[in-house]
């Protein structure tokens, strides 16, 4: 299924000017699957932090640490427990073209939770 998202992705000039854009906000949707690899809960915030490696002659080929910012506050332990599995999608805030979605979502791969924490502040 084709989607805007995808139509973005596709279209080189836009994501030429997007890239060059100089006033970027990044965002990060991490989005937990259960064992069938279905969705079951997201998170969407501002990165503040992060990094995502992909070493293709290592036995664990990607590998992220990724710190953000988000006002969701019901994360359920259940969903975000050692060993789900969960894919990453980079969003970049669309500022330039109307004809697309306000955030632009690039797919980074899926990886398995090692190790996960939450911290509420006000």
């Amino acid at each position: 299924m084709i989607t805007i998202n995808n139509l973005a992705l596709l279209d080189k000039e836009f994501l030429k000017r997007l890239d060059e854009y100089r006033d970027k906000k990044i965002m990060v949707k991490i989005i937990s699957l259960n064992w069938n690899e279905e969705p079951i809960a997201e998170i969407t915030g501002n990165i503040t932090s992060g990094n995502i490696n992909i070493d293709g002659s290592s036995a664990v080929r990607r590998t992220c640490s990724i710190t953000l910012i988000t006002n969701q506050m019901q994360i359920d332990n259940i969903h975000w427990s050692l060993r789900t599995k969960f894919t990453v999608e980079i969003g970049v805030k669309n500022e330039i073209d109307s004809r697309y979605e306000d955030i632009i979502w690039f797919p980074q791969g899926l990886f398995i939770i090692t190790s996960f924490s939450s911290t509420v502040n006000s």
